[in-house]
């Protein structure tokens, strides 16, 4: 192998490696996301809880005739008796990272005892403590009438 090729050929790796370090803070930040509709499906508390920071918060915002309607409120596991299952649109997720500080922009689909409820827009806000991001803030639009299941 002459050493055209050879250089020609640790570059690719070079490129391929640093392609898939980029990618690993988005897939870690993901994983949170995901976690938390897991937990919240599953119903268990304490790791849904442990998703947070403390004093982390939940902002609905729903159209309500002329005006609109915010509502805030600390994210904690709820006891509600329904099954509660929520996804992302997977092909319309946005994710930025910056250091440590995460932003995740994206639709989706919510369902109450399987029946669906309502859609929207969701941005979860994250933060990385440490070596684990936890997040920050929820903000999510309430949608009845606009949704494409």
């Amino acid at each position: 192998m002459n050493s055209k090729h050879r250089l020609f050929g640790i570059l690719c790796i070079i490129i391929f490696t640093a392609n898939c370090f980029a990618q690993e803070p988005e897939k870690e930040v993901l994983k949170v996301v995901n976690k938390f509709f897991h937990t919240m499906e599953k119903k268990d508390s304490t790791a849904f809880n442990n998703l947070f920071l403390d004093n982390a918060h939940a902002y609905s915002v729903r159209r309500q005739g002329d005006s609109t309607l915010v509502q805030n409120k600390v994210l904690k596991a709820n006891s509600s008796k329904s099954t509660l299952k929520e996804r992302l649109r997977h092909e319309e997720i946005t994710v930025h990272i910056n250091k440590n500080v995460a932003a995740v922009w994206a639709p989706y689909d919510f369902w109450i005892d399987n029946k669906h409820s309502h859609c929207g827009y969701e941005v979860f806000t994250l933060i990385k403590k440490g070596t684990e991001w936890k997040i920050a803030s929820l903000t999510y639009s309430v949608e009845q009438n606009t949704c494409n299941e």
